[in-house]
């Protein structure tokens, strides 16, 4: 009789494994699905659904990221294969774990970081967890995601959204939105992974007109906010173990002097790294910026104008320092129709699309300026 109780322990255990097994199994595309829609998770599914080992660079950031860079027309112009892992109000804290979680499917040469948010406060930042959400809300589940939850859900933050148990497992921040399981669109999301039409770019045709602010020509290096520096600190530390070469830049935007002074701080720390360092608002005249006419909302983000004009800027300048390939096949002709044959097919479908979205957004972006037809802060 001894000789069977394992047995029989085996038959009454094993029915509880399967069921916890697929419970799992269940439970994990279901959270997806669930998760709230938007250009956040379209982007990262895009980034994901990527092939693997495919793309040159990797751009992490918020949302000046996939604002002033137009991925398909760097392809089509340059024929480089740029996606941003970037979301709206992204912490600087994010970065180390953007980088582990796109190192999980891609080599990239080349690394680029937006460093706008590295100037604000941690305080203000993490006090929505909004921010927090945008970035790991929109990671596949894995232990890299655990590690970001665990480093950005933290006591010194004050919060309505203090659960961390939503976080780890989002389903429950999510579980009423099941009308999500009857929209094609968020059911393709059951594995996290579907191309995005624009490779994570994201065109506007609103206009918010600024004036540009002086640049200062030398500023005195500001130290960053404690949080902020760390940060900066543990990136770099993360970005050594990949091998990568990294470009660190701030797109163009209605600067202030304290601004300034922090990023000639972190120019100092990068450089001293061994890394790359751009400051587009040195460039207005090179890239040919209109502040009256490129900006959607009053100097902070570059429209469908802007961003053509910031992406010629950006090709020419990855094309003059880093060795890049060339994914196109195509002749000059064929690129100045807008045809563009490449490696693959759905990059070229995104040029094509980008340039048929940026001819219609010109006239409704001149239209716009005419009429006084402006953009209105919700």
């Amino acid at each position: 009789m001894n000789e069977n109780k394992p047995h029989n322990s085996i038959r009454r255990i094993l029915p509880a494994v399967v069921f916890i097994a697929i419970f799992i199994v269940l439970l994990i595309p279901l959270s997806y699905i669930l998760r709230r829609g938007g250009d956040t998770k379209s982007r990262f599914m895009g980034f994901y659904a990527e092939p693997k080992d495919s793309l040159d660079i990797v751009m992490i950031g918020s949302s000046p990221t996939y604002s002033c860079c137009v991925m398909p027309e760097l392809y089509g112009e340059y024929g480089i294969k740029a996606y941003p892992l970037a979301s709206n109000v992204q912490r600087p804290i994010a970065g180390q774990f953007l980088v582990k979680e796109a190192e999980k499917t891609q080599s990239p040469a080349l690394y680029m970081f937006e460093m706008r948010m590295y100037v604000g406060l941690e305080v203000g930042l993490g006090g929505n967890m909004a921010y927090t959400r945008e970035v790991t809300d929109n990671m596949k589940y894995s232990a890299n995601r655990i590690d970001a939850i665990n480093a950005m859900v933290t006591q010194h933050i004050t919060t309505e959204d203090t659960d961390k148990y939503t976080y780890y497992f989002d389903i429950f921040k999510y579980h009423s939105n099941w009308g999500n399981l009857i929209d094609p669109v968020q059911l393709r999301s059951w594995r996290f992974s579907s191309p995005d039409p624009l490779k994570g770019y994201k065109i506007t045709d609103k206009v918010g007109p600024a004036e540009a602010a002086p640049v200062p020509d030398d500023p005195v290096p500001m130290d960053l906010d404690p949080y902020e520096e760390q940060a900066l600190q543990d990136l770099l530390a993360t970005l050594k173990e990949t091998g990568a070469q990294a470009l660190f830049y701030v797109s163009p935007y209605v600067l202030k002097d304290e601004d300034a002074e922090k990023y000639a701080h972190i120019r100092d720390v990068v450089e001293a790294a061994g890394y790359d360092w751009l400051d587009m608002n040195q460039y207005y005249d090179e890239i040919g910026l209109d502040f009256s006419r490129d900006f959607s909302d009053y100097g902070v983000h570059t429209n469908a104008v802007g961003a053509q004009k910031c992406t010629v800027f950006l090709g020419e300048y990855l094309r003059d320092h880093y060795d890049l390939p060339d994914h196109r096949t195509t002749d000059d002709s064929e690129q100045a129709s807008g045809t563009v044959t490449g490696d693959d097919p759905s990059w070229d479908a995104a040029y094509a699309l980008w340039r048929s979205e940026y001819e219609a957004a010109i006239p409704v972006i001149d239209r716009r300026i005419e009429t006084g037809d402006f953009f209105v802060f919700e």
